[in-house]
């Protein structure tokens, strides 16, 4: 498992390479937006969860690396000049079976589970540079929500986590020409309380389709990591991902 500190490096390195990559495309008209502005988004979330839950002194694999399960998510933005809000919210279950290890379970042993994982972030967004430009890159500093819930079949009834943790990141956007715009953004997050350590990244591809109305194709990816050896729940290096379908509308 990487350090942190190793972690947080990668992640860094990699927007910095997506964003100079995007930059050389930008040819399109003004991004600038001085004035107020607001954007809604609803998405269709093909999700894939991955992970391993410690329940004391047991172990249940979740998930399914080879599987998308449909799911919902959607975000809200709003402001004007520099400063924007951000809402985004994001649900997924899934119902399964996986390995059970610990004392006493015998080699091979499955469990049937139902787990739930939802997430809701608030963020503040300050704009960087001059408006003047296809490009826009966006600082983001915030709070995330986090909801987890898991029934294991023969168990006296559902574990329950719940936490919230500081989330600071950015987001690079872009003009591609015509119709088409991108935008890559990331953001680390559980490095005061919450989790021990979270990271996401994610990309959207949009295209302007009539007025305000736009369609977009996204990917996203979230690795979180909960609770400390030894703690009676703990959500070892879990994995959110998946592709999302958008209808975007933006003014």
């Amino acid at each position: 498992m990487r350090r942190p500190a190793v972690r947080i490096l990668v992640a860094t390195a990699g927007m910095c390479v997506a964003s100079l990559a995007l930059a050389s495309g930008a040819t399109a008209q003004d991004h600038g937006n001085p004035d107020s502005f607001w954007r809604a988004s609803a998405y269709l979330w093909f999700a894939n969860i991955d992970g391993t839950n410690y329940l004391g002194d047991s172990t249940v694999v979740v998930g399914d690396t080879s599987a998308l399960r449909t799911s919902f998510a959607g975000l809200v933005e709003a402001g004007k000049g520099r400063f924007r809000g951000v809402g985004k919210f994001s649900t997924t279950s899934l119902s399964a079976s996986g390995p059970l290890d610990g004392p006493g379970v015998p080699d091979g042993t499955e469990v049937d589970y139902d787990f739930t994982w939802t997430m809701a972030t608030l963020l503040g967004t300050w704009q960087v540079g001059t408006f003047e430009s296809s490009q826009a890159l966006k600082l983001s500093a915030g709070l995330r929500y986090v909801h987890q819930s898991q029934d294991l079949a023969g168990s006296a009834g559902a574990v329950t986590q719940d936490w919230v943790e500081p989330v600071a990141g950015a987001e690079y956007w872009v003009e591609m020409g015509g119709p088409f715009w991108v935008s890559v953004d990331g953001d680390l997050g559980g490095f005061l309380f919450g989790s021990q350590f979270t990271m996401r990244v994610g990309a959207e591809l949009g295209i302007h389709v009539t007025g305000p109305v736009h369609l977009s194709l996204a990917f996203d990816y979230l690795q979180t990591e909960y609770g400390e050896k030894g703690a009676a729940y703990r959500w070892d290096e879990g994995v959110s991902q998946g592709w999302y379908f958008g209808l975007t509308v933006k003014q």
